[in-house]
């Protein structure tokens, strides 16, 4: 191959060189505590009852539910300062209430859970080893089963399913955080998120306005 062929390629692959250079694909792990809060508007919910005589739950008013997400997501890094990601989250929240006075002394909990698909947009606005981060995003919440637990005194505990509708439920997130670069392949991220619950698309009769509160922390390995 003559000199002048050899500089013809170089210079072709150039360009593609630079730009896999500035490009990063990322996969982290998530693990985000989470406070929800519901206002619910009169609900009745009605766990199957497994040839076992049930209640319905009874939810009205403001409710406060603690929990928990977890999952994977693959972060691309298109430009120096700008990420998008997207995942598979894992989340489960915790809502604990007496029994209503008409069936008897006791609590009833609630397990809420879905599976959750983020897709977030991130901005990093510093180069640095320790710099702020920020993320905008859209949640997309996909319900399974519930799990109800009844507590009744002086009878047995009841352990029930809760069925839910499997429209998609969707939400906006607004975090900001801090990133640190623990060294050339792993990077933390903790940011405080703020989620709104704008609800199920069709769904505006049954909708109960909602909000969370969580504490978004990644470790990231870079490829």
């Amino acid at each position: 191959m003559n000199t002048n062929l050899r500089l013809l390629l170089a210079l072709l692959c150039l360009p593609t060189t630079v730009l896999l250079g500035q490009q990063k694909l990322s996969m982290s792990v998530t693990v985000a505590p989470t406070l929800s809060h519901t206002n619910y508007n009169y609900r009745f919910f009605y766990p199957n009852s497994d040839g076992q005589v049930v209640e319905p739950v009874y939810m009205n008013g403001p409710r406060w539910a603690n929990g928990y997400s977890a999952g994977l997501s693959l972060l691309y890094t298109y430009a120096p300062d700008w990420t998008v990601s997207s995942g598979v989250w894992f989340q489960q929240v915790t809502t604990r209430q007496a029994r209503q006075a008409a069936s008897g002394e006791g609590t009833v909990t609630v397990h809420n859970r879905i599976v959750r698909i983020p897709l977030l947009l991130s901005y990093t606005s510093s180069m640095k080893r320790l710099s702020p981060y920020f993320s905008l995003g859209l949640l997309t919440d996909v319900p399974i089963p519930s799990r109800v637990i009844v507590t009744r005194t002086g009878q047995s505990t009841q352990y029930l399913g809760l069925e839910n509708s499997r429209r998609p439920i969707f939400h906006l997130l607004v975090g900001a955080g801090v990133q640190y670069k623990l060294n050339r392949r792993y990077t933390l991220m903790a940011q405080p998120v703020w989620t709104y619950k704008f609800g199920q698309l069709g769904g505006a009769s049954t909708y109960d306005a909602s909000f969370e509160v969580s504490m978004l922390t990644q470790v990231a390995y870079t490829f």
